[in-house]
């Protein structure tokens, strides 16, 4: 693939087939390049996973965020340029389907530690979540016909859209999240505030469902989320389980992996360990629907990492099946001579099973393969 450059996404560094060398290669680590698509011998069956044609949709859909960013940061006003992250999202939506298995190769597209790549992954995962679960939009949305239940528009402009709010928190809260929450008791009770903030300043100039999805994507399917709304007579309330639109359910739940995945500084967790994290410190937290088809759409382990088997060998992941996300199919590679095998072992029929992932051990337990529990929409 071509490379971009990191801080200039519309700027291509190096085009697709550039033959790297050493001075290359240290020119792009002195620019910050993190990692590079490069051919392989043996792994050709790698390239169906590359993201490259969902690339130019989602540069849109940064491109949007970042803009929006920019001008509400200058503006008292607020600044909602709706046709425009409209546009931005369906083109992606547009090309999610024609590109299914791009589509799961999420890990390696972005690294999400500031706010525009954050919203853009946030948008970007929760569109991708958002197709996989159509039927349990329908059934969750039935006063719409199923083609409109299942039009996630709407979820992918507030994914762009939902942290929009805390362009008008102070500076130095700006980089607060919902992993890093302050230890301050002003900050306590400002930080809160961006949800009903992003609401405030986007009610009524886009779609309601758009406006109450930013206003809830914070709302935990326990009760335990934020903002806590005045509701007339029943005073303090919080939304809780189904009361929450289902938008802002996908959309909690893309924002927390984002956010756990980008916690340590200039590397992303692995989709494995993430995924292990929801299940064992999150459950309560998350729509069990969505958290049961996140494994679907987010590979536990991402096609071309490395891993090791449960006999010992070195392998790389070659295949990824959604319904049984954590038997993949790999294929051995001698870490000497880097060559790899052209025997392709098929995880769901063998004896085999991953152990370790790029030197971290793979916690025994139901986190493994917790295949049977999984939503099948």
């Amino acid at each position: 693939m071509s490379v971009a450059h990191p801080k200039a996404r519309d700027q291509e560094l190096l085009k697709a087939g550039f033959l790297l060398d050493d001075a290359v290669i240290g020119r792009l680590k002195s620019l910050d390049v993190k990692q590079v698509f490069v051919e392989f011998p043996g792994l050709d069956d790698l390239d169906q996973y590359l993201g490259a044609s969902v690339s130019p949709e989602r540069q849109e859909v940064f491109d949007q965020v970042k803009q929006s960013i920019g001008e509400n940061e200058k503006s008292t006003r607020p600044v909602v340029r709706y046709a425009g992250y409209v546009q931005a999202t369906r083109g992606l939506v547009k090309t999610l389907l024609s590109s299914p298995k791009n589509a799961v190769f999420l890990d390696l597209l972005h690294k999400a530690d500031d706010e525009v790549e954050h919203a853009t992954a946030v948008a970007h995962l929760a569109l991708v979540l958002g197709l996989k679960l159509d039927s349990y939009l329908i059934r969750e949305r039935p006063r719409l016909t199923p083609a409109l239940a299942k039009d996630i528009t709407a979820l992918g402009v507030a994914g762009m859209m939902h942290d929009i709010g805390k362009t008008r928190l102070p500076p130095e809260m700006r980089n607060l999240h919902i992993l890093s929450r302050p230890d301050d008791a002003m900050a306590q009770r400002t930080y809160p505030s961006h949800a009903q903030l992003g609401y405030d300043m986007i009610h009524g100039e886009v779609d309601s469902t758009i406006a109450a999805t930013v206003l809830h994507h914070h709302q935990r399917w326990d009760g335990t989320g934020f903002p806590v709304l005045q509701r007339g007579d029943q005073g303090q309330v919080k939304f809780v389980g189904s009361q929450i639109h289902i938008f802002a359910r996908i959309l909690a739940a893309a924002d927390l992996f984002e956010r756990i995945a980008s916690q340590l500084p200039g590397q992303r967790m692995a989709n494995y360990h993430v995924l292990e994290l929801l299940r064992n410190n999150h459950v309560g937290a998350l729509d069990p629907e969505v958290l049961n088809v996140m494994p679907q759409v987010i590979p536990p382990f991402s096609p071309g990492r490395r891993v090791t088997l449960s006999d010992g060998t070195v392998a790389v992941v070659t295949g990824f099946f959604p319904f049984t996300p954590y038997r993949p199919t790999v294929k051995r590679i001698d870490v000497k001579t880097m060559v790899v095998s052209d025997e392709t072992i098929d995880l769901r029929t063998s004896d085999l099973s991953i152990t370790e992932l790029e030197g971290a051990p793979v916690t025994p337990g139901v986190a493994v393969d917790p295949t049977p529990t999984l939503a099948a929409a």
